[in-house]
């Protein structure tokens, strides 16, 4: 039996990429495909794949939001992160919101596969260069204060309880969809809270939002 895998990435050349890449291996089926946080939401939903492969950097709904998310309505399914991005911010915050996996877009077809099967039998798969990453995260745990949130991080903050997505603030404030997600990672660590959820109400307690 095949393992039903869901591409999520905005980009289209990337996923055709990957689903090039898979396609060759006979483990695999490609049941799908989400150009967004939202469309990935509503198809998974329906396709019901056992591993799906997310970015973090997506439209409408971040990867990080996806993953909250799809940890909750589609509970069966084991999630694998595929990005660029490998600072530690975005690697810990992936592996709170569900994440199994955490691998970088210029990984090679052996390790991927080998990841997806990993995964797919109920372990974890890291990238070495995330697992170094971990690795040091563990040894060196960096201290949080709330009282370090930024004017910056305040409006954006103001804008998530607003209800606006992360393509909306980046819009709204004039900055890349990336920073927002700094940002956000950011307050989420200072708060040491897991989820956009967690975070409004926290902010609320503190007097930092209204």
């Amino acid at each position: 039996m095949k393992i039903r895998i869901l591409l999520a990435d905005d980009h289209p050349m990337i996923r055709a990429g990957f689903k090039s890449m898979l396609d060759k291996s006979e483990r695999f089926e490609i049941v799908g495909e989400a150009g967004n946080g939202k469309e990935l939401i509503e198809v998974a939903g329906e396709l019901n794949p056992e591993i799906i492969l997310v970015d973090i950097s997506m439209p409408v709904m971040s990867g990080l939001d996806v993953l909250e998310e799809l940890s909750i309505r589609v509970p069966g399914v084991r999630l694998i992160v595929l990005t660029m991005h490998e600072e530690r911010e975005y690697i810990l915050q992936a592996l709170k919101s569900g994440a199994a996996g955490y691998l970088l877009k210029n990984i090679e077809r052996f390790e991927l596969e080998r990841a997806i099967i990993t995964v797919y039998e109920g372990g974890k798969y890291f990238s070495p260069v995330v697992t170094n990453i971990l690795a040091e995260a563990v040894s060196k745990p960096e201290t949080n204060d709330v009282s370090e949130v930024t004017p910056r991080e305040k409006e954006v903050l103001e804008l998530v309880a607003r209800g606006n997505s992360t393509k909306q603030i980046a819009d709204l404030l004039g900055i890349s969809v990336r920073t927002v997600e700094s940002h956000r990672i950011n307050m989420l660590k200072k708060m040491k809270v897991n989820n956009s959820a967690e975070l409004i109400k926290k902010a609320i307690e503190l007097k930092i939002l209204s």
